[in-house]
């Protein structure tokens, strides 16, 4: 599908005027020669595909700033409570002590983007990545209403510095600045409860620097991104699309160029010209300044802006659509049949279904508490003239949002069990035989076993219980009474 890679300069109708630098596969086309930015205004384009991107968007977008404001459970939908080491997940409740299950929906969410890039590429690039919601959804959007279409906006910033330009760049970094801070405070939220974080805005930030200072860090950041880098992030510094080569093959579906249809360029009528008549608009709609006609590349998101824009000059032209396309390179190349029943899909999903599916059942067997033992340090027992002490401490955890009660027992084991005969006289001490715990805190109960010395022969086993006293539940620790 590639073709080898031809730098081409088109000389304008003066001679006067510099040639019009067009993208190859050997040069990045948002850098210029001598290493400056060249910035790239992508051209309206309308069609089928950027009415599915819309509604995409806008769905995303809203799913993004109205989700701070939905609470589920008496919290807030999503609340990551970072300084209280705790999680609030759509009404469950999560503690460090669950964090184990972070890896398991990472590796799981991964492999399904795997499994989606081996069938359809970047789909998620072009359609619902964060960076491309905010460019194109918002700050593109604002740009064309204040500064006009593609052709304007390199007019007005090739001519001179007049008022005409001054305001409208004013009006729009004020803009860019604005929707900048609205995005940090509203990712800010997630972390800082919203209904908690609006006080402190228009209150100041002392007494919350930190949420301050993170939220500031990041109105800078995303201003300067989506003002200025834009594309740069997908190009220079995403990974994942450093990782586009490795998970595709020629079966996967992308956005390609039908080269058998479109060659040799040239003017309707023209003889011996193809469907393809070189308007450069696929080139103009492109985010990374692609040209797709020369093949697959990096820097192609995906977005199917020149689908669009293609399928609209072969309208006008009365040819049939498809041009440009998503296709896999074998289909365009080949015209056979695309396959989804590849080894690298199943293993794939295999992968992302075993990291889903341990992760539902470990959420699923979740427990509302920990309890476990703590051993002071030093020897593992005390000892007097007469007796023998061991000295345990029972952690309670309370992962739920109620406050609970948790009942504390020692159970002995019978001597057919293991246990010893010479238990009579073995004193039991737990300091609170119902300890009252806070939602989401944790306390440390003692227990002692006092044994007099001539009773013990050995050590043996012995069970502590904690019930939890709101669901039942019960949890059994299993120690053993040590001495000499």
């Amino acid at each position: 599908m590639t073709r080898e890679s031809e730098s081409r300069v088109v000389l304008s109708p003066s001679s006067r005027k510099p040639p019009v630098r067009r993208p190859d596969l050997d040069t990045v086309y948002s850098v210029n020669p001598d290493g400056s930015r060249n910035f790239i205004h992508t051209a309206d384009v309308r069609g089928r595909w950027q009415v599915r991107k819309k509604v995409i968007h806008w769905v995303a977008l809203a799913i993004f700033f109205l989700l701070p404001w939905l609470v589920v459970g008496g919290h807030p939908a999503i609340h990551i409570d970072l300084p209280g080491r705790q999680a609030f997940i759509f009404g469950q409740t999560f503690t460090n002590q669950d964090f184990y299950l972070t890896f398991f929906l990472v590796t799981g969410l991964g492999f399904t983007l795997f499994v989606v890039t081996a069938l359809w590429g970047r789909i998620w690039c072009g359609y619902a990545c964060p960076q491309t919601l905010l460019v194109d959804g918002v700050f593109r959007r604002v740009e064309r209403l204040i500064e006009g279409s593609r052709e304007r906006r390199l007019r007005r910033d090739a001519g001179p510095v007049n008022w005409a330009k001054i305001w409208r760049k004013i009006v729009k970094h004020t803009l860019y600045f604005a929707l900048s801070g609205l995005a940090a405070h509203t990712f800010t939220s997630y972390f800082f409860p919203i209904r908690e974080l609006l006080p402190t805005v228009f209150s100041g930030p002392t007494g919350h620097t930190t949420a301050f200072v993170w939220t500031l860090v990041w109105t800078g950041i995303l201003y300067f991104d989506y003002a200025w880098f834009r594309e740069q992030t997908c190009i220079v510094i995403c990974p994942y699309g450093r990782l586009q080569s490795a998970l595709t093959d020629t079966d996967t579906v992308v956005i390609g160029y039908d080269e058998k249809r479109g060659e040799p360029r040239g003017k309707k009528g023209a003889d011996g010209a193809a469907d393809c008549i070189d308007c450069f608009r696929c080139v103009t709609v492109c985010p990374t300044g692609i040209d797709i006609r020369n093949g697959l590349q990096l820097e192609c998101i995906g977005c199917a802006n020149c689908i669009d824009a293609c399928d609209e000059v072969m309208d006008k032209l009365e040819r049939p659509r498809g041009l440009i396309r998503y296709d896999s390179q074998r289909g365009l190349e080949e015209g056979e049949r695309r396959s989804l029943r590849r080894p690298r899909t199943f293993l794939y999903a295999a992968l992302g279904l075993l990291g889903v599916v341990v992760f539902s059942w470990a959420l699923l067997g979740r427990e509302t508490f920990e309890a476990r033992i703590l051993r002071p340090r030093g020897l593992p027992y005390q000892l007097t003239e007469e007796t023998i002490r061991n000295l345990y401490s029972v952690k309670l955890q309370n992962k739920s949002d109620v406050v609970t009660d948790y009942a504390i027992r020692v159970e002995l084991p019978s001597p057919e069990d293991g246990g010893s005969a010479n238990l009579e006289r073995l004193e039991i001490v737990v300091a609170r035989e119902v300890a009252t715990v806070q939602a989401l805190q944790d306390v440390e109960i003692p227990v002692f076993l006092t044994l007099p010395r001539a009773d013990y022969d050995t050590h043996f086993p012995f069970t502590i219980v904690v019930q939890d006293q709101l669901s039942g539940k019960e949890k059994e620790l299993e120690l053993r009474f040590r001495g000499p």
